[in-house]
């Protein structure tokens, strides 16, 4: 009975251990798997969305939209709402003291020692040359400018994020070339190994493709360590997790990237291009300066109305202990004469300034269209770069083949191999960059000319 027994608890203490082992493997392999990097697939809109929802520089950009809306409405607060005053008082009044034109005493009269006031004022104004108006337009050209300072800054985090993403683009491309070539130099050094052994190749061969083996595999692990920075700079702007490997779209080099004519770009520059707008609200802008300044010059309508309530009655001798309620309303009409000689350097500088934004908006459209002209050229060239990698790369095609069939033949030594797996292997990486290339002067050309919300 006791040998059951002692079998019984040592079968269950058994049973405890192996439950508390899966349970810690359980808890060991979940952990693994949280730490583990997670892949995900990330088009260029993905990327650009991201960008805009999670850029530090961009989310500054919006407080600036919401303050100029703000002060919007505060221009037609102020404008559109009438002027409201309230003022209220509790005093002492001290009895009065009377003098002759000579200062010679006359007498005391007493007052009544509690002063009491309460009024309420109200005012509108009508007409001051249209300063008003002009400063609600300038508030809402302020805000147009707010959003298009959005928009190119905007523009410019997703396209400095772009190249970085053609980077990764890039170097996953070079990963799967250099991977190719690995595989080739180990195959390549194999078949040298069985000729070595053969008597037909002397060992120095073996050596010779050991060490561009070697250098092959170095080259790939500093492309796999530029892509783990890439990857990560992209993770921190856009707000992924940091164990995040990205996977970019391929589809973006089979893509056909077409162009349109030079001139259509520059066209669509000044009606498109953030800065031109920008420019154009700016000189906008200064035209109502103008007129503010000159609205200094003309008269300021207002209407007004008041009601108060005060004791005492002072305007008697000896002063009246009551209280007395009086309102008044009417139109006021004021004039600042000094304005007409200290408005006018106002007016001269106003003047001034709207030259200045005119010509800043002239340069601007200067340098647009040189940028895209520039932009333009370049994307016509990285198409023929294309075009003639395509041909290298055929070349160095045919010609490594050659060498290869030589050199197992005998009739070409192991440099003449090396140096035509070099030559495949420099074009295949300049074939790979000329179609990043076309990507990347496309969306630069579609940012220069404006038309960057229509990639």
């Amino acid at each position: 009975m006791v040998r059951i027994q002692t079998v019984y608890y040592t079968t269950n203490i058994i049973k405890k251990i192996c439950l508390l082992l899966l349970f810690g493997l359980l808890l060991l392999m979940r952990k693994n798997v949280s730490g583990q990097d997670q892949h995900k697939f990330l088009p260029i809109d993905s990327l650009f969305y991201l960008a805009e929802i999670n850029s530090k520089q961009l989310d500054a950009s919006r407080q600036k939209i919401a303050i100029s809306q703000k002060n919007t409405s505060i221009e037609k607060q102020d404008a559109y709402l009438p002027e409201l005053r309230t003022d209220a008082s509790a005093g002492y009044i001290s009895n009065a003291h009377v003098w002759d034109n000579h200062f010679n005493y006359m007498e005391t009269v007493k007052m009544p020692h509690t002063s009491l006031d309460f009024s309420v004022q109200a005012g509108y104004t009508v007409f001051n040359g249209g300063k008003t108006k002009n400063n609600i337009a300038k508030a809402k050209l302020e805000e147009q400018i707010a959003a298009l300072d959005y928009q190119k800054d905007k523009e410019d985090i997703q396209f400095l994020l772009f190249g970085r993403y053609l980077d990764l683009f890039t170097l996953n491309n070079q990963r799967k070339i250099y991977l190719q070539n690995i595989a080739l130099a180990q195959k390549r050094l194999f078949n040298i190994q069985k000729l070595v052994e053969q008597g037909m190749l002397t060992h120095n061969d073996v050596v010779r493709s050991q060490l561009q083996l070697t250098d092959l595999q170095l080259q790939l692990t500093e492309i796999n360590n530029n892509s783990l920075i890439a990857n990560h700079d992209l993770n921190v702007v856009i707000g992924l997790p940091e164990n995040t490997i990205i996977d970019v779209d391929t589809s973006l080099y089979t893509k056909a990237f077409q162009y349109a004519d030079l001139q259509s770009y520059i066209d669509s520059s000044v009606e498109l291009l953030p800065e031109i707008q920008a420019a154009d609200k700016k000189a906008k802008i200064s035209e109502k300066d103008i007129q503010i300044a000159r609205s200094d010059r003309l008269p300021v309508l207002s209407l007004y109305a008041s009601d108060a309530i005060a004791r005492p009655f002072l305007y008697s001798i000896p002063p009246i202990d009551i209280y007395m309620h009086y309102a008044q309303a009417g139109v006021k009409l004021s004039y600042n004469i000094g304005s007409l000689y200290t408005s006018k350097k106002r007016i001269e500088k106003a003047k001034m300034n709207y030259n200045l934004a005119q010509t800043q908006k002239e340069w601007l459209e200067q340098k647009s269209e040189i940028d895209i002209h520039n932009a333009y050229i370049k994307m016509k060239e990285s198409w023929e770069k294309f075009h003639s990698q395509e041909e290298s790369y055929k070349l160095a095609e045919d010609n490594y083949r050659v060498v290869e069939q030589k050199y197992l033949n005998k009739f070409a030594v192991i440099t003449d191999m090396l140096d035509a797996s070099t030559a495949l292997l420099s074009s295949q990486l300049n074939l790979n960059n000329s179609r990043v290339g076309i990507i990347y002067q496309w969306y630069n050309l579609l940012k220069t000319s404006g038309n960057w919300d229509k990639k």
